[in-house]
């Protein structure tokens, strides 16, 4: 199995990181893998946060958890009753991937660019956890002084997160995967 398939087949989200900082180089080889993403002719819709201020994070996360702490749903209510409760699972960095609004693949191909960081983080030695759970406090009303300090253009919505850091926990092993979800056509 050649190394690349081996990094897939490697890459687990990971919840639990040091508290080390990821270095400038790996941030800069990571954009460069999300960059090299394929995306729909070409069009690019990207935006990417690159956060490195724990004290930005947690004010997402303290705005998120009072948001579902109102909700109306169950599950949302208990997460956010976690006292150690953190949208981005206390990683030292997190990289916010926005689409610009009118790009009709602009959620596809900001996926593409999350994976392509993901698996590129892996073989970096680097956990990550891809995350769209913090959007509710960027997209309430409230959030508007967050997206400005995440610099989000106009235009461009929040879609996707990736938590990134040194991992602080085993995994474990992968869940068994569904194969009946497999048709091959001949």
């Amino acid at each position: 199995m050649n190394e690349t398939i081996k990094t897939i087949l490697a890459r687990r989200s990971v919840r639990a990181y040091k508290d080390k900082p990821v270095e400038a180089d790996k941030i800069d080889l990571l954009l460069e893998c999300a960059l090299a993403a394929p995306t729909g002719r070409n069009v690019q819709p990207w935006f990417f946060s690159v956060v490195n201020s724990r004290d930005l994070l947690n004010r997402i996360s303290a705005a998120n958890k009072q948001i579902m702490s109102e909700s109306a749903d169950p599950m949302a209510k208990q997460a956010a009753s976690d006292p150690n409760f953190d949208s981005f699972r206390g990683a030292p960095l997190v990289i916010i991937v926005s689409g610009r609004r009118d790009a009709s693949m602009a959620a596809a191909d900001c996926a593409n660019a999350v994976e392509n960081m993901a698996i590129a983080a892996c073989s970096l030695g680097l956990g990550t956890c891809y995350l769209a759970g913090f959007k509710p406090a960027l997209l309430a009303p409230g959030g508007k002084a967050l997206l400005k300090e995440l610099q989000i253009p106009e235009g461009y919505d929040p879609l996707y997160g990736l938590a990134i850091g040194y991992t602080n926990e085993d995994p474990g092993e992968r869940p068994a995967r569904d194969r009946t979800v497999i048709a091959k056509i001949n």
